[in-house]
């Protein structure tokens, strides 16, 4: 009887961690989203009223930095980055491989931004920087960069692992990958 508790249990945990998993660059990019409106919002009400508001514009910078770094591993997990479409026709190389290749070197590269902005924010954390209008800890906001490289680098790996594992399906074919003669038709 407890085996077949703690098995139940164990699932239902990973169900809730596979479900996180899946809907985290969502539920960030809402939640960031709607902060990014109510400050818009409370800046533009703030001008009607004369009343002035000097974190709005600041923070609305922010609040789009953290947006961007998310969208990119939105657009990861998604497989919906831009690639170079025309060396993959002239090239008369296989376009798995080559979908592979530009995983790998996005992973490098996001890997490294990675470790970079890491490095930012604990230095910001060290001197306690803060933000110029609202005296808000700075390392808030370069969190940003290693949380959205960092969740990057986790689906890319993902993406590259399911697409060496299906090796009958096409991992690469997305809207934003079309060849010349799809294009045109």
């Amino acid at each position: 009887m407890r085996n077949i508790l703690s098995s139940k249990l164990i699932k239902r945990i990973i169900g809730i961690l596979l479900a996180v998993y899946k809907h985290t660059e969502g539920f960030l990019l809402a939640v960031f989203t709607l902060m990014l409106v109510v400050d818009v919002l409370l800046g533009i009400i703030a001008r009607y009223v004369r009343f002035e508001v000097v974190f709005a514009t600041e923070l609305g910078k922010y609040l789009f930095i953290w947006l961007c770094s998310i969208g990119i591993s939105a657009a990861a997990n998604d497989n919906q980055h831009v690639r170079i479409n025309f060396i993959v026709e002239r090239i008369r190389i296989n376009r798995r491989v080559t979908w592979i290749l530009s995983q790998v070197l996005f992973l490098i590269l996001s890997i490294f931004f990675f470790y970079w902005a890491l490095e930012l924010t604990i230095m910001h954390f060290q001197l306690d920087k803060s933000a110029m209008g609202f005296h808000f800890p700075i390392y808030l906001f370069t969190a940003a960069l290693p949380v959205g490289f960092g969740l990057t680098s986790i689906r890319l790996f993902h993406n590259i692992i399911v697409g060496l594992k299906k090796s009958n399906e096409v991992p690469w074919k997305t809207e934003s990958f079309l060849t010349k003669s799809e294009f045109q038709n």
